[in-house]
């Protein structure tokens, strides 16, 4: 069951549309109403392996492709994500027993983490840059961390 303050952030990221998107390594993070190094409004979604991507027909790709040491099959999972550019957010639930994130987009696009080791110490984070929180999810626990000002 999601905390009242966790449903009511998802609640204000409904419609955000997506404005950036970084792979590093394999982590993935989508950047909504901002773009990285703005610190004053947006919300950023950051998702540690384990995640897929897919349409409502098949994977496009997933953490585990994005770790390939060859820079050129890099570039083009990168090339992956251009096309969440402009889409926006229809649902973010949590799934209950592995606290994975499902984010629903657009066009049958959806992004998901999935449990690799139940011990994992951060799954997923979402922060909302204008009122400096941050949920922090793994298989055990979802956490609301207030940032330092």
């Amino acid at each position: 069951m999601m905390s009242e303050e966790i449903q009511k952030l998802f609640n204000t990221m409904l419609n955000r549309t997506v404005r950036f998107v970084r792979l590093t390594g394999n982590s993935l993070i989508i950047y909504c109403d901002c773009e990285p190094g703005n610190l004053k409004k947006g919300y950023s979604i950051w998702l540690e392996p384990t995640w897929h991507y897919r349409n409502s027909i098949e994977v496009i790709t997933g953490s585990r492709a994005a770790q390939t040491e060859d820079e050129t099959e890099h570039e083009k999972i990168v090339g992956y994500f251009k096309q969440l550019y402009g889409k926006a957010i229809n649902k973010l639930t949590i799934e209950p027993i592995t606290n994975d994130l499902h984010i629903e987009m657009d066009e049958g696009i959806i992004i998901r983490t999935f449990v690799s080791d139940p011990c994992d110490e951060e799954s997923w984070q979402i922060r909302d840059i204008n009122k400096g929180i941050r949920i922090i999810g793994n298989p055990m626990t979802i956490q609301t961390i207030k940032d330092e000002v």
